[in-house]
């Protein structure tokens, strides 16, 4: 199952999947702020509910394939601390929209998202920000799940051997 969760080789699966909370949350609070703007927020209010919910359910599967990544790294290391910290913050901002999903459902007729709710995704939304970049800082700066042969050649590092080596079919 955990090969399932992390993706083909080359083709991690959990950084694929992060995108869809990452959008859908933020959204759900531009949802937000237009049900203030319109004469009937409502559909904006039905529409954060429904934005959260789905960002909820890709939570999940995102967070099974980053639990997978994760059970590789070195117990301890600065990698691992580093992925803790990451895991948390997004674990925290599923909670506050799980939570703020919970308080919406009860009432889905207002006209304009409530003051609580909102709090809750504004607040959601920072720590998913701050989760992201935490994940950002282990793909980019530790590696994890990138392979080194999995890159296209550089075009320059081919020309500059050539010239260095004389041309490739002298002879």
């Amino acid at each position: 199952m955990a090969n399932l969760l992390q993706g083909g080789k080359g083709r991690p699966l959990h950084p694929w999947l992060v995108h869809y909370p990452s959008a859908l949350y933020p959204t759900s609070l531009l949802f937000d702020g237009l049900s203030h703007l319109a004469a009937d927020g409502n559909p904006f209010v039905r529409g954060a509910f429904a934005l959260i919910v789905i960002g909820l359910v890709m939570s999940v599967v995102a967070a099974a394939a980053g639990f997978a990544d994760f059970l590789p790294i070195d117990g301890g290391s600065r990698t691992w601390r580093l992925a803790v910290l990451h895991m948390t913050a997004q674990l925290v901002t599923s909670g506050l929209f799980l939570a703020n999903a919970i308080l919406r459902g009860r009432d889905l007729d207002v006209t304009a998202s409530p003051v609580g709710p909102v709090i809750l995704s504004v607040c959601g939304v920072l720590i998913l920000w701050l989760g992201n970049l935490l994940g950002t800082e282990l793909v980019y700066r530790h590696g994890r799940r990138v392979e080194q042969g999995a890159a296209a050649p550089d075009r320059g590092a081919e020309a500059s051997a050539a010239t260095s080596d004389g041309p490739p079919n002298a002879g």
